[in-house]
């Protein structure tokens, strides 16, 4: 969870020194970053219960999107952060843009 929610510098071996990787997502507090999967339209799944083992701080958080699926990359060009303008765009019919994709997208 400390990586995870790292505050931008990477904790890994062979990083020392480096900056925040601009491909990455940084936040501080977990509530920020479940608001920020909200926004890329992941889902809790409800009912979905991890196992708690001791010391563990609770269970397992289950988020989901239909376009984020192992081996499948192109459903990832699928995803796009639902700000007002894109909900109003989507309900209207219209096509949502998005970024160029990533290096690791292609």
């Amino acid at each position: 969870e400390r990586e995870l929610l790292s505050s931008g510098h990477a904790h890994g071996a062979g990083t020392e020194g480096a900056g925040p990787d601009s491909d990455s997502f940084q936040a501080t507090h977990f509530g920020s970053f479940v608001r920020q999967l909200n926004l890329y339209g992941f889902r809790k799944v409800p009912g979905w219960v991890g196992s708690d083992e001791p010391g563990d701080a609770g269970g397992w958080l289950h988020f989901r999107n239909p376009n984020f699926r192992r081996d499948r990359p192109d459903l990832l060009l699928r995803i796009k952060r639902l700000t007002r303008a894109n909900r109003q765009r989507l309900a209207a019919g219209l096509e949502v843009r998005s970024r160029q994709p990533s290096r690791f997208q292609q």
